[in-house]
C-alpha cells in the first residue's frame, strides 16, 4: 500500500501491534516514510526515518525568501489583498501555494512525489487509520463494476452526441485509503463503522495527477471533526500513468465495498471531494445514473459535497481569464501549460494535452461533468465555490443540476481562492464552510426520517447564497450564474478545443525536438 508520512525521530524503529496513524503530520516536505501492514485484528508498523534535509534540498525554499519578503512588504503597505480583507497569514500562504503551482524543470513523477506529503493537522478528537480497500471477492462483482462503467461511457457518449472517445477499459484493483475517524480507546481491532455512523467517501484534489489522502488531512480531518462523520479518504490511482477511468473505478470500488461488504446503507453515505476530486464525485454519480440498469449494488447516495469542483476541463468560461479573480486565486490561467521535463510518464508521445484523458475524451461527461445531458434522479448536491477561476463553470453546473429536479445548495465565498480550506480550521471562512457542510449532511441524512410519527419527512429545497469575507450571508443573484444553455456551453467548449489544437500541435513538435 502507499506510504503515509508521520512524525517520528530517531533511527529505524519497528513498532509492533495496535499502532495507528494520528491526524498529525510533519510540515510539507518533511523527509519521513512509513510502511504499514494491516491485519484483521491488529496493526504492525515499521517506520523508517530519513536524515534531515540537505542544503541542496532546501534550496527551493531559500530561493523563495526574497519573493516572500516582497509579498510581506506589499501586504503591510496595503498594496496587495490586505485591502480586500486578507490577513498576513492568508496572504503569505496563498503566495507560497501560487509560487509552487509552476513546476518548471521537474518531471511529473517528481512533482507527484512532492505533492503526496502531508500538511500539518492536529486534533484531539480524530485520527487517521491506514487501510486498503480490497477487490471484490466474487468475480461476478468485478464484472458488474466494469460493465456498469462501460455502459455509462457508451450511454453518455450517445446521449451527449459525441464522437467515440478513446477511453481504456476499467480495471478493478485494491485501493489504498485511510479512515479519518473519532479517536478510539481500543486500537487493536480493525475499524468498522457503527450502525449510526455517517460515512463520507472523499476524493482529494490535485488536477487528477497530484495529491494524496495524507496531503488532504487538513481537509478530511476537519470534516470528520466538525461534522462528526467517518471519512474514508482515497488514495486513488493518479494520471497520466492511470488515465480515465482508473480513478473513477477506484471510487466506485470503494463505494461498492462500503455498501456490499460493510453493509452501510446508502441513506448514511455521502460522496465528497475537492477540485478534481469533485469531478470524480460527479462522475461517480454519472456512472450510477447512466450505467447498467442493475443498480441495486450501487444506488444513489444520500448526498454529495463538491468543493471548487473542476467540471470543465477545457476551462472555457469567462472567470478563467478574469483579471479580478486573478487577484485572489492561485490557479494559473487557462492558457498556462507547465514546462515539465520529459519522463517515463509524461509528456505523452501522441500529443495528449491533458494528464487525465485523451484529447478526444475531454468533452465526455465522465471527464467534464458539466456536459452531462441530465442529472434527473440524482441526490442533493452542495457546491462550495470561491473567487476562483473555476467559479463560472461551478455556478453553471449548479443551474443544470437544479433544473434536473435535484435539491441544490450553492455557497459562494467572496474574496477567497480555490479550495480555501487549506487556510486552516482557525480561519473564520473555513469554519463557516465546514458549518455549512455539517448542516447539509445532517439535512440529507434526516430528510427521509420523520421527526415524529405524526410529521412528514424533512424536505430539502436548496438555496444559493453569497458569503462575504466576514461570514455575512446574502442571496446569490440570478445574474451571477452564467445564462448559457447546454448547447451554447457545448459550442464554447468545442471552440476552446479548436483553439487548443494549435497549442497541442506545437507541444508535440517541441517534445519531439527535445528528444532528438
Amino acid at each position: 500500500m502507499r506510504s503515509t508520512a508521520e512524525t517520528a525521530t530517531g533511527p529505524e524503529l519497528p513498532i509492533e501491534a495496535a499502532v495507528v496513524t494520528r491526524v498529525v503530520d510533519m510540515p510539507a516536505g518533511t523527509a519521513a516514510t512509513t510502511s504499514v501492514k494491516i491485519a484483521t485484528e491488529s496493526f504492525s508498523e515499521k517506520r523508517t526515518v530519513k536524515p534531515r534535509r540537505s542544503l541542496r534540498e532546501a534550496l527551493p525554499v531559500i530561493k523563495m525568501a526574497p519573493y516572500l519578503m516582497f509579498e510581506a512588504f506589499m501586504h503591510t503597505a496595503y498594496l496587495r489583498n490586505s485591502v480586500h480583507g486578507w490577513d498576513l497569514r492568508t496572504h503569505m500562504m496563498i503566495s507560497i501555494v501560487r509560487r509552487f503551482m509552476y513546476h518548471e524543470g521537474k518531471t511529473v513523477e517528481e512533482v507527484q512525489e512532492g505533492s503526496k506529503k502531508g500538511l500539518p493537522f492536529q486534533s484531539d478528537e480524530v485520527e487517521a487509520l491506514p487501510f486498503v480497500i480490497p477487490v471484490p471477492e466474487e468475480e461476478n462483482d468485478i464484472v458488474f463494476l466494469e460493465r456498469k462503467i462501460k455502459t455509462a461511457i457508451d450511454r453518455l457518449t450517445k446521449e451527449a452526441g459525441l464522437a467515440e472517445p478513446t477511453i481504456p477499459d476499467p480495471t478493478v484493483v485494491e485501493v489504498p485509503a485511510e479512515w479519518v475517524i473519532k479517536k478510539r480507546s481500543d486500537m487493536s481491532k480493525a475499524f468498522i463503522p457503527a450502525d449510526d455512523d455517517v460515512v463520507v467517501i472523499y476524493a482529494h484534489g490535485g488536477a487528477h495527477y497530484l495529491g494524496s489522502a495524507a496531503a488532504h488531512r487538513f481537509l478530511t480531518g476537519q470534516l470528520a471533526e466538525s461534522a462528526q462523520v467517518t471519512v474514508l479518504s482515497l488514495d486513488y490511482r493518479l494520471s497520466p500513468q492511470n488515465p480515465l477511468p482508473a480513478a473513477l473505478t477506484d471510487f466506485l470500488v470503494s463505494y461498492f465495498y462500503i455498501v456490499e461488504t460493510l453493509k452501510v446503507p446508502p441513506s448514511r453515505i455521502v460522496f465528497a471531494g475537492d477540485s478534481s476530486g469533485g469531478c470524480l464525485v460527479l462522475s461517480a454519480l454519472n456512472v450510477i445514473l447512466y450505467g447498467d440498469d442493475a443498480s441495486s449494488c450501487l444506488p444513489i447516495p444520500v448526498g454529495a459535497v463538491v468543493i471548487s469542483p473542476w467540471v470543465d476541463m477545457t476551462r472555457c468560461m469567462p472567470s478563467e481569464s478574469s483579471k479580478i479573480i486573478e487577484q485572489f486565486d492561485y490557479i494559473p490561467p487557462a492558457n498556462f501549460y507547465p514546462k515539465l521535463k520529459p519522463s517515463e510518464a509524461w509528456p505523452a508521445k501522441n500529443g495528449r494535452y491533458w494528464h487525465y484523458a485523451e484529447n478526444n475524451a475531454i468533452l465526455h461527461p465522465l471527464a467534464s461533468p458539466i456536459t452531462t445531458p441530465s442529472w434527473k434522479g440524482s441526490c442533493p448536491l452542495s457546491i462550495i465555490l470561491s473567487e476562483e477561476r473555476l467559479r463560472d463553470s461551478g455556478l453553471l453546473l449548479s443551474r443544470f443540476y437544479k433544473e434536473s429536479g435535484n435539491p441544490t445548495y450553492v455557497y459562494y465565498h467572496e474574496r477567497l481562492p480555490h479550495v480555501f480550506h487549506l487556510l486552516g480550521k482557525t480561519h473564520p471562512s473555513v469554519s463557516k464552510s465546514f458549518s455549512e457542510i455539517n448542516s447539509f449532511i445532517k439535512g440529507c441524512v434526516s430528510r427521509n426520517i420523520p421527526a415524529a410519527e405524526s410529521q412528514a419527512p424533512n424536505v430539502l429545497e436548496g438555496k444559493a447564497i453569497i458569503v462575504d469575507i466576514l461570514g455575512n450571508e446574502r442571496p446569490l443573484p440570478e445574474k451571477k450564474i452564467p445564462d448559457y444553455t447546454y448547447s451554447e456551453l457545448r459550442k464554447r467548449m468545442e471552440a476552446r478545443m479548436t483553439e487548443l489544437a494549435y497549442l497541442i500541435e506545437y507541444l508535440v513538435a517541441d517534445r519531439m525536438r527535445k528528444k532528438q
